[in-house]
């Protein structure tokens, strides 16, 4: 008799003593992980992968799309212009030659302006993005503020990181840690996951209360959660992996 169960893809375990219940995850880095919580048996694994299939399948396949997107950071050239319309910044990169063996970024009047070593590629990028995560720890605090304004809801903290897998986490004490890659995307996705970050400062879960809390602030939130499945596109390959 053939056998037609799905085959089980190549993965990785990783075991996490914060984690309550087995969970996948798939990167373009490490591939498809399995997390399992501490004293979870391994020999469980393949049941949860064949279970899980169709997902494993789909977001395997849009992983591959953006393993090639990340490989292209590597010889990705310094960007004519900065766009960043998570918080309305759309300037020209402006280059001027100086001493020393750095390049300094800032924002100048109109463009942005990198200064020293700027025949050196990869300074350069390392400048632009050391500047886009300082306006990303500015801007996106100051954005979840207006949402917070909006809705009435109040986060106790926010911190701004660079995250691999999500754009937005809230924790049981209502701390909100933010992906500063956010400003890349289109400004209607960061309003999204602002509204979905707080809306978790209400309703921890993902229940059909906590959707009507998102909806009441995003009427399009299903529209705008799909988008957000391949959102990375936005992020340009120079600005390095996330």
């Amino acid at each position: 008799m053939t056998d037609c169960s799905p085959e089980v893809p190549e993965y990785s375990v990783r075991v996490s003593t914060r984690a309550h219940h087995p969970r996948l995850v798939v990167t373009p880095e490490d591939g498809l992980v399995v997390v399992l919580p501490k004293g979870y048996p391994v020999s469980g694994v393949p049941d949860i992968l064949r279970r899980h299939a169709a997902w494993i399948d789909r977001t395997l396949a849009r992983t591959a799309e953006r393993r090639l997107h990340s490989a292209a950071s590597a010889d990705a050239d310094v960007p004519d212009r900065v766009e960043l319309p998570g918080i309305g910044v759309s300037l020209p990169v402006e280059l001027r030659a100086g001493s020393g063996l750095c390049v300094r970024g800032r924002v100048g009047s109109g463009s942005v302006v990198l200064s020293g070593a700027v025949d050196d590629r990869e300074a350069c990028l390392s400048a632009l993005r050391r500047l886009v995560s300082r306006l990303a720890r500015e801007r996106l605090p100051l954005a979840l503020g207006g949402i917070e304004a909006e809705t009435g809801w109040s986060a106790t903290g926010v911190t701004i990181r660079r995250q691999r897998t999500r754009w937005g986490s809230c924790t049981a004490r209502r701390t909100i840690s933010l992906n500063e890659s956010l400003v890349f995307l289109p400004a209607h996705l960061v309003r999204h996951v602002l509204v979905h970050e707080l809306a978790h400062t209400r309703k921890l879960d993902h229940s059909p209360h906590f959707w009507a809390l998102v909806r009441a602030h995003d009427a399009a939130w299903q529209e705008h959660r799909r988008e957000l499945r391949d959102a990375w596109r936005h992020v340009p390959p120079w600005a390095g992996r996330s």
